[in-house]
């Protein structure tokens, strides 16, 4: 149970974190944040922190492999 309330927590968190670095740079999008998805919270934000975002939504499994390779060039081992 409290591993559940952890994992959720952070899911939370991370998102609160994503929404305040692209109201940062848009104000604009203010009202919208909250509707958006990751994918396009991880493109309005600046191009700057979206490889570190991108990596901690696909550790988390809230992006897939895949939906990563845009923000982050992934290396098979």
């Amino acid at each position: 149970m409290e591993r559940t309330k952890k994992a959720h927590g952070n899911v939370n968190s991370l998102r609160h974190e994503l929404e305040i670095y692209v109201i940062a740079w848009n104000k604009n999008l203010r009202e919208v944040v909250g509707k958006m998805d990751f994918i396009t919270l991880l493109r309005n934000g600046h191009p700057t922190y979206r490889p570190d975002f991108a990596y901690r939504l696909k550790d988390l499994g809230l992006i897939t492999t895949d939906q990563a390779r845009e923000f982050i060039k992934i290396v098979r081992r």
